[in-house]
């Protein structure tokens, strides 16, 4: 049962809304919501419902509400409403109450925000902000301090879209931001962090005269208003846009609009490019300044490269350095494409037949199959990782979770959580790593994803079993398994749900089958005769779902059909993995052992890079704001 106060009040039950009775009625749930698995008083719902004058049966009113909403909400013999002395609390899943979501997601964009992940970060604020169906509770009166907390929920939106509109800043999608920003201004127009936005994206559009013109506007505004000139950051802003700072022109330009001047651009830690600017650019849209920093990023960009070869080199092994770029990937080795000019760069993987990876915080933790250790490198790659560590007998895949802690899979009916690595005192000794096995009911654990609360375990490789194991990753234990009657080939999370590849070998049938958290409910979108044994993998991202089938066609599906909206031939390719991020989806391709960019705009593929050759294959991808990394391992993946 799913509940939601992010707009009208409703309750869903098996996606289905359910009749909530009279206003008193919804009045007391909204009240118990807003404070989800906390005591709420008899007086406080008296509050609530009738403010200074309550009736005289008051009292007894509330009760009898309780009364018709608990034969309304249970299920199963199972009541949420639980009485206590004086009052009543109600019990709700966070994942199933959208409000409690929406905190996860901007808490987890905060830490990605300060780790300088920028795009992941703005992933996250989407889905929060999708959340919002109107204002919080509309519709509802309420008497007492449930005003007060019912605005503070509505001004956790507003936070979060200006969260988001930094992000986009950052990511250099100002003109995207000015339509919305406009709308934001005119609604909100003392909110001087909007004005700052507002500016720099007009700025950034080649649009100066624009930005010095809407700094006037706030100025009349906040002296015509409240009687005050803008604030400092606001002033400061104003006078870095009249002097053509080019500090604005990069990501750290938007702390001027959080109180901060802009940072001028840092000296890279490596002696190779002392002068060299360290932080990701943004796409200006002015020629000059676009040709200008274009040169700029890929000086930086080789920098970055020269110093992660200090990190990753094993000493003697002869290969060439990766502080140019190359146009061969060794095997067990790791091609690190710089997406803004497309160089390819080769670094040393940490082990044997180098395969899956997943960004855990600031940092790229690679599993290597065979070798059975991860090798954790720091990001932005300038500065040296850890030494690999050993986990478990045969590691499969690896997946994060929101508190940026690792999930491996093994090829034993097993995953295993792994504490963020700590770096060790010797530059040699490997991390300090507080590691949990945590046993799954299936023949061996393979492909696996993180979302709602849970790590979504299939069977793998090549297993006939036809389930997907739940893993509780607050508690670190099994929770249950969902059968869904297939084979599965691939799985992914997003839009709410879990995407999984299945497969009936009867029917030579293959599907893309969701499962949303806290239902067994399968829906499947079948796929074409065509299609082969099931998809090859599936991702999540730009507002569509990603498959690969094994003939070669690159599925865009909408998942609020789900429906297939787009199928892009790519058979010349033969894409076996898929990641999307930077923009784009990005597929690493056997074909050439190539990596292939899908603008999901023009819905087709429009550039393909070069990376290795038959003795270097594939076998892991993952991507950051502005890089797109692809492990290699050697004949095969292991």
């Amino acid at each position: 049962m799913e509940f939601r106060i992010l707009g009208p009040l409703e309750v869903l039950d098996e996606f289905r809304p359910l009749p909530l009775g009279t206003l008193k009625e919804r009045l007391v749930l909204a009240v118990l919501l807003l404070h989800a698995n906390e005591f709420v008083s008899r007086e406080r719902l008296i509050d609530e419902l009738w403010g200074a004058a309550p009736p005289p049966t008051a009292r007894k009113a509330v009760n009898v509400y309780v009364s018709k909403l608990r034969k309304t909400l249970t299920r199963d013999g199972y009541d949420p409403i639980a009485t206590a002395e004086g009052g009543y609390r109600i019990a709700v899943d966070p994942e199933l109450l959208d409000a409690a979501r929406v905190r996860n997601l901007v808490a987890g964009a905060g830490e990605r925000m300060a780790a300088g992940a920028t795009d992941e970060a703005g992933q996250l604020l989407r889905e929060a902000l999708g959340l919002w169906r109107g204002p919080t509770l509309a519709g509802f009166q309420l008497e007492s301090v449930g005003r007060d907390e019912v605005a503070q929920l509505d001004e956790l939106r507003l936070s979060a879209q200006s969260d988001r509109i930094d992000c986009d800043l950052a990511e250099g999608r100002h003109e995207r931001v000015l339509g919305e920003l406009q709308i934001l201004v005119s609604e909100h127009p003392l909110r001087e962090r909007l004005r700052a936005q507002q500016m720099l994206a007009l700025y950034r559009s080649g649009r100066q005269a624009d930005a010095l013109d809407a700094y006037q506007q706030a100025r009349r505004t906040l002296i015509d208003e409240l009687g005050i000139e803008p604030g400092e950051s606001l002033q400061r802003l104003q006078q870095a846009i009249l002097r053509h700072d080019a500090a604005l022109e990069m990501p750290a330009g938007t702390a001027a609009t959080n109180g901060a001047p802009p940072a001028p651009a840092q000296a890279d830690d490596a002696a190779l490019a002392p002068s060299s600017p360290s932080p990701p650019l943004a796409r200006p849209r002015r020629p000059a300044l676009r040709r200008r920093y274009v040169v700029v990023a890929c000086v930086a960009a080789l920098a970055a490269v020269a110093a992660l070869a200090a990190v990753l080199s094993a000493g003697g092994s002869g290969r060439k350095s990766p502080s140019s770029p190359v146009s061969y990937v060794q095997p067990d080795s790791v091609a690190m494409i710089h997406v803004a000019t497309g160089k390819v760069y080769d670094a040393e993987g940490g082990g044997s037949k180098t395969g899956p990876m997943a960004i855990v915080r600031n940092a790229l933790w690679i599993v290597s199959r065979g070798s059975g250790t991860i090798q954790p490198y720091d990001l932005p790659v300038q500065k040296g990782g850890s030494p690999p560590f050993p986990v478990g007998t045969a590691p499969y895949d690896i997946a994060a979770d929101a508190n940026g802690n690792a999930w491996v899979s093994n090829r034993k009916p097993v995953v295993t959580w792994i504490l963020h690595a700590t770096r060790s005192a010797g530059p040699d000794a490997p991390p300090l790593v507080t590691t949990q096995n945590v046993p799954v009911p299936l023949p061996r654990a393979g492909a696996e994803a993180v979302g709602a609360g849970y790590l979504w375990v299939i069977p793998g490789p090549l297993s006939t079993d036809s389930r997907v194991a739940l893993v509780d990753v607050r508690h670190r234990r099994f929770a249950r398994v969902i059968p869904l009657g297939r084979q599965t080939t691939a799985i992914a999370y997003g839009y709410r749900s879990a995407w999984i590849g299945t497969y009936d070998p009867a029917s030579s049938t293959a599907w893309v089958s969701r499962v949303r958290p806290g239902s067994d409910r399968l829906e499947s979108l079948r796929l074409e005769s065509g299609d082969g044994a099931g998809p090859l993998a599936i991702a999540a991202g730009d507002g569509s779902i990603w498959a690969l089938t094994s003939r070669g066609s690159l599925l865009r599906i909408d998942p609020a059909g789900p429906r297939i909206i787009r199928r892009i031939p790519m058979s010349a390719e033969e894409p076996t993995l898929i990641a999307v991020g930077a923009g784009s989806v990005w597929t690493a391709d056997h074909n050439g052992y190539s990596l292939s960019q899908i603008d999901p705009r023009k819905n087709k593929v429009v550039r393909t890079i070069p990376l290795g050759s038959y003795d270097s294959i594939p076998c892991g991808i993952a991507t950051t704001h502005d890089t797109v990394f692809v492990a290699f391992g050697e004949s095969d993946c292991g």
